[in-house]
């Protein structure tokens, strides 16, 4: 995002509206405008909370629901651009899965009030340049908090979850890929945003490898099921 040839408003760092309108039409397959949106990257999830929409044909899958928008976001920081290409403001729910660093029982859902970014430093994969110097970033969303919520550390990839473990573990109550990145932009563009993260693995000593979909497959559609009666009042 330049400041050149008007692809940014005079808000900080947030395309223009011509920027964000062709960026929904190209990503969700159409100019989406509604009050309420759910971001997942993990295909079941997207699968149980999209049933019963009409999917459009966008880059990402994507599928309205009344007034309501359940997308198929990658993982990582890319799920930034739907924030920043959304109409203002809206109110953001996403959905994912995290490493538990509390010895959370599997299938936990936390809902973290705040989260930063957790990043090796150059040249040492084992050292960190967290938490001193890191930026912590909120939720905003007006819906009750789920207990607990607690802090998340944002990594790159799952081999960062792993490398950085010992030193995450002292520092947050679990590790994901996209919360800390979904807060800051959403803060930047104006939106309201909560992270809900279903504890998918303990992540002791780095492994995050230790659980199966259907250990958490409970879990996940009881999470669903609740967003679901939330965005259509109970109906």
């Amino acid at each position: 995002m330049i400041e050149q040839g008007g692809l940014v408003s005079s808000k900080a760092r947030v395309p223009d509206e011509q920027w964000r309108r062709r960026a929904r039409v190209t990503l969700l397959g159409c100019d989406w405008r509604g009050r309420e949106v759910v971001l997942t990257p993990i295909r079941s999830i997207y699968a149980a909370l999209a049933r019963g929409g009409t999917e459009c044909d966008g880059w990402w899958r994507a599928s309205l629901i009344g007034d309501v928008a359940v997308v198929h976001v990658p993982q990582g920081t890319a799920a930034k651009d739907i924030v920043f290409a959304l109409p203002q403001p809206t109110r953001i729910t996403f959905v994912g899965l995290a490493g538990g660093l509390r010895n959370q029982p599997i299938g936990t859902t936390v809902d973290p009030e705040s989260a930063f970014i957790a990043e090796p430093s150059a040249g040492a994969p084992s050292q960190s340049t967290y938490p001193a110097g890191s930026s912590f970033h909120a939720r905003s969303h007006p819906a009750e908090s789920l207990k607990p919520g607690g802090v998340a550390a944002t990594v790159g990839c799952l081999a960062d979850s792993t490398l950085l473990h010992h030193r995450l573990a002292s520092t947050a109550d679990c590790v994901d890929m996209e919360s800390a990145h979904l807060f800051s932009a959403a803060a930047i563009a104006g939106h309201q945003m909560r992270c809900l993260l279903v504890i998918s693995d303990h992540n002791r000593d780095g492994d995050v490898f230790t659980s199966t979909p259907e250990q958490i497959a409970p879990a996940v559609d009881d999470l669903c099921q609740s967003i679901q009666e939330d965005l259509t009042g109970g109906q």
